[in-house]
């Protein structure tokens, strides 16, 4: 929970994906409001909207006159809006996260339009015509600001933080989903999210990284890759794939060929795609990356430059070991326990020094 709390505080991650891994903390404690908040947030509000999620901004039409069609033509609603006792002014945005954060992506000005449903558009087109009978409202948007969408995001990443601080003061979890616990010999610990990336070369090869995954995962640990994901979704985009698992996996495990060499070395296709993510992240996040071989090749023969002297792990020789250092390194576990440092320390006793006499 400290982790998903430092990346909402960083601004790091998709917010869709950080409401999804906080929404099995909601789970394990049995939190049903921190479970409806995201719920909505995930997959909109049905019902009674949260003020930050009401946008204010202007009503603007396009009108037919005796002069012709006029477009992006501002209309005054506050005097209706007063009688009425609602502000024509302010758009109510139910969708879910993920909806937004798509948007935002594509919105490239400052100014966003939002076209309004029809049926509001005949009650405007009758309080225009009530004042200006020869006036004709054909199509209405509500014009409102790019900032005031990101500012939704804002608020949302601001409350989840809230909740999940509030979690770690609270109780104990009653559930034991993600919680660690002692059960006979075995551990349920919290859940660790890996990805494994690797360069396609014969089917010998992509086998074995398929046999690895599933090896993983039968060890507990949350293992995925590109094969997985691809019978998930029928047309996956492959770099999207590899920038969310970058972003959601506690930990990426590369597997070195030389075809994996050669095509980091040059930059090229998919693996160089994803080769630049590392470099771009490893000085920061070093214990984020694990960089490992099946022992066939010399390190010389598969190791990229841009790792060169960086430790990887031949798993050929793990398995000889239980894969004691692999285990390791994904649960961030040293293996070797040093006691902590004494607040005592050694005194040294000094040679007195006899006064000179002959």
């Amino acid at each position: 929970m400290k982790e998903l709390i430092q990346r909402l505080l960083k601004g790091e991650g998709e917010l869709n994906l950080l409401l999804l891994e906080a929404n099995e903390y909601a789970e394990s404690y049995n939190d049903t409001e921190l479970e409806q908040f995201i719920n909505n947030e995930l997959n909109g509000y049905n019902s009674e909207i949260p003020s930050y999620r009401k946008i204010k901004g202007e009503i603007i039409c396009t009108i037919q006159t005796a002069y012709g069609i006029q477009n992006n033509t501002p209309i005054d609603l506050s005097t209706v809006s007063e009688k009425v006792g609602f502000d024509f002014n302010i758009i109510h945005i139910p969708d879910g996260i993920g909806f937004i954060q798509d948007n935002l992506k594509n919105i490239t000005k400052d100014i966003v339009k939002r076209q309004l449903p029809q049926e509001l558009v005949s009650s405007l087109n009758q309080i225009v015509n009530y004042n200006n009978p020869n006036i004709t409202v054909l199509e209405a948007f509500h014009q409102f600001g790019k900032s005031t969408l990101q500012n939704i995001l804002t608020v949302v990443r601001e409350k989840l933080i809230q909740h999940l601080r509030r979690l770690q003061k609270s109780a104990k979890p009653t559930s034991l989903k993600n919680v660690q616990k002692e059960s006979n010999t075995k551990v349920v610990r919290e859940r660790i999210d890996v990805f494994v990336t690797y360069a396609w070369e014969n089917d010998q090869h992509n086998d074995t990284v398929i046999s690895f995954v599933d090896f993983l995962r039968k060890k507990g640990y949350n293992a995925s890759m590109d094969r997985l994901k691809t019978q998930e979704e029928t047309a996956i985009h492959f770099k999207k794939m590899m920038i969310e698992a970058f972003e959601s996996n506690q930990k990426i495990i590369t597997i070195l060929s030389p075809t994996y060499k050669q095509k980091a070395d040059s930059m090229k296709g998919g693996v160089g795609f994803e080769f630049s993510m590392i470099l771009d992240e490893i000085e920061t996040n070093q214990n984020k990356f694990i960089f490992a071989h099946f022992g066939k090749s010399e390190r010389d023969e598969i190791t990229p430059k841009g790792i060169a002297g960086r430790e990887i792990l031949n798993l050929k020789l793990e398995q000889n070991i239980e894969f004691v250092n692999l285990h390791s390194k994904l649960q961030s576990k040293n293996t070797i326990h040093f006691t902590d440092v004494s607040e005592q320390i050694e005194e040294i006793q000094q040679k007195e020094i006899k006064p000179f006499k002959l």
